[in-house]
C-alpha cells in the first residue's frame, strides 16, 4: 500500500518548489562543462550544417538563410536576424530558444534534433546577427550549471511522486526478468553479491541484505533508480540509463520487495527528487546505428573536432627541457598500440564487450593541436580521460613530469594540424628552486600557476 502521506509531502515538495534541487557533482544528467566549451566554439563545419539545419527547419517562419520576408512568418511575427534578436542575448540565449521554445511567442521546441545540431543551428544564426552580442554573465552561469547537473523538467518532477511503490505483480516480474539478465552475474541471484563474476570486482558488488551504513547511495526507491541512471564512479557499477524507464522502475521495486530486507528500506527525501527528475528530463540517446557508419562520422568530424582543440587548448608550448627522443620511448611503451606508429591512429581496436555483437574501437590519429597548451596542460586533460583506467597500459597518472614534457615535445612532430603553431619555451628566467620535499622544479616561463593541476609526480624520467 501507498504511504498517502509521504507521496503528498512529496508532491508538494515538487509543485511548491518551483525549480529542481540543487545536488552537487550530478555529472551524469548533464553534457558536462567540457562539452558545452566545445559546443560553443564556432566551426566552419558547424555554421555549413547549421545553415543547412536553419534552411530545413526555420525559414519557412523566419525566412531563407534567415533573411526574413517569409508569409508564415510575417503572420506569426517571426522576422529575419539581420537587425538583430527581439530580445537580448548572444550564442547560448539562441540555443535556448531553440532547444527551450518560446512559450509567450509561440516559438516550438526543436527537440527533434540533437543537442549538436541546436548548437549548430545556433551558431548559423549568431552569424546573421550584427556587431556581435553577448549573453549576460547570469546567462553564462546557469549554462554552465545546467552542463555540470543537467536539466529537471518540471511536468517530469510532478510525476515522480506517483513512481515510489509498485503498480503491481507485473511490474514486480518485469524486474525480476531484467534483474536475471542484467544484474544477477555480479549481485547473484538472491541478491547477496555472489554472482559468477562478482569474484574479479573491486569493490565487491552491493549485498541488498547488507547494513544500511554500507549502502553507497542508500535504499530508498530514488536513490536505487538514480544508482541505475549513474552508476557508482570508483566501482564497476555501470550506468544502466540505456534501459528503458519502466524497466527501470521495474528493477528498483523488485529490488527492494524481493531482495532487500525490510528493516533497512528508507523512504525517499526530498534532497533525491532533482537527481531522479534530471535524471528522466535528460535528452534521450541517439539510436543506435552500426559501427561502420560511426567511423564514417568519426572521419568527417576529425577536422571539426581537431579546430576545436586549436580554440580550447591553444598553441602547444613545448617545454625547453622537454626529450622528443625519450618522448618516442615513452610514446612506444604506452601508446602505439592504440594510436600507432606517429599518432595515425587505429581501426578495429577490439573487441570489447561482455556480448555480441561485440564493439571495435577506431583511434582517431594524435596531431600537435591534441597535445595544445603546456605539458600540465595535457597531462590534466589525458588523466582525467579514460586513459586511467585503460588496461594494459601505464596508468597515465603514473607518468612523471618529465616523462610529459617528453612525450609532448614528441607529438608535436607528427604531421597535421596545429604543427605550425608549435611555439617553444624558454629556458628558467631563475635557478631551479627546491619543492618541500627536496624535489626539484624545472618551470620555464609561462608555466607559472600550473603547479596544483595535475598532479604529475616530479620523479626522474627512466634512462636506459
Amino acid at each position: 500500500m501507498k504511504n498517502a502521506t509521504l507521496k503528498k509531502g512529496l508532491k508538494a515538495t515538487l509543485v511548491v518548489g518551483g525549480i529542481c534541487l540543487v545536488i552537487p557533482a550530478v555529472y551524469a544528467q548533464g553534457i558536462g562543462q567540457q562539452t558545452l566549451e566545445r559546443q560553443m566554439v564556432p566551426t566552419p563545419q558547424k555554421i555549413e550544417r547549421g545553415q543547412r539545419l536553419f534552411n530545413e527547419q526555420c525559414s519557412s517562419c523566419h525566412g531563407a538563410n534567415g533573411q526574413g520576408g517569409a508569409p508564415m512568418g510575417e503572420r506569426l511575427g517571426a522576422a529575419g536576424f539581420s537587425q538583430g534578436l527581439n530580445r537580448s542575448g548572444g550564442l547560448i540565449t539562441i540555443y535556448n530558444v531553440i532547444a527551450r521554445g518560446l512559450p509567450d511567442a509561440e516559438h516550438p521546441v526543436y527537440n527533434n534534433l540533437f543537442f549538436q545540431d541546436q548548437w549548430a543551428t545556433a551558431h548559423f544564426v549568431y552569424t546573421l546577427l550584427p556587431g556581435s552580442p553577448s549573453d549576460s554573465p547570469q546567462t553564462i552561469a546557469q549554462a554552465r550549471q545546467e552542463a555540470i547537473e543537467g536539466v529537471c523538467d518540471p511536468n517530469i518532477r510532478e510525476t515522480i511522486a506517483d513512481r515510489l511503490e509498485p503498480t503491481g505483480a507485473e511490474q514486480i516480474e518485469l524486474g525480476r526478468a531484467t534483474y536475471a539478465a542484467q544484474c544477477a552475474s555480479c549481485h547473484g541471484d538472491a541478491g547477496r553479491g555472489d554472482g559468477p563474476a562478482a569474484g574479479a570486482l573491486v569493490p565487491p558488488p552491493r549485498n541488498f541484505a547488507a547494513p544500511i551504513e554500507q549502502w553507497t547511495n542508500g535504499s530508498s526507491p530514488l536513490a536505487i533508480f538514480n544508482t541505475l541512471a549513474r552508476g557508482i564512479d570508483g566501482t564497476s557499477m555501470p550506468s544502466y540509463a540505456h534501459l528503458p524507464e519502466e524497466e527501470r522502475w521495474a528493477l528498483t521495486h523488485y529490488v527492494r520487495a524481493e531482495l532487500t530486507p525490510a528493516e533497512i528500506l528508507q523512504n525517499p527525501s526530498p534532497d533525491e527528487i532533482g537527481d531522479v527528475c534530471r535524471a528522466l528530463s535528460a535528452p534521450p540517446a541517439p539510436p543506435a546505428i552500426s559501427i561502420d557508419r560511426a567511423m564514417q562520422f568519426l572521419v568527417a568530424d576529425q577536422g571539426e573536432q581537431r579546430a576545436i582543440r586549436l580554440a580550447l587548448y591553444g598553441d602547444p608550448q613545448v617545454h625547453a627541457q622537454g626529450d622528443p627522443r625519450h618522448g618516442e620511448r615513452v610514446y612506444t611503451q604506452n601508446c602505439v598500440s592504440c594510436h600507432g606508429v606517429q599518432g595515425l591512429g587505429m581501426r578495429n581496436i577490439g573487441p570489447y564487450g561482455a556480448f555480441p555483437p561485440y564493439l571495435y574501437l577506431k583511434i582517431d590519429p594524435l596531431v600537435p593541436s591534441s597535445v595544445g597548451g603546456t605539458y600540465r596542460e595535457v597531462a590534466q586533460r589525458v588523466t582525467a580521460g579514460p586513459h586511467a583506467t585503460l588496461p594494459n597500459m601505464t596508468a597515465a597518472a603514473l607518468l612523471s613530469a618529465q616523462d610529459w614534457r617528453d612525450l609532448q615535445a614528441y607529438i608535436v612532430q607528427f604531421p597535421g594540424e596545429g604543427r605550425e603553431r608549435v611555439r617553444p619555451m624558454g629556458p628558467p628566467a631563475e635557478a631551479p628552486t627546491p619543492h618541500q620535499d627536496g624535489v626539484p622544479t624545472e618551470e620555464a616561463p609561462g608555466d607559472e600557476g600550473q603547479e596544483q593541476a595535475p598532479a604529475v609526480p616530479e620523479t626522474e624520467a627512466p634512462t636506459e
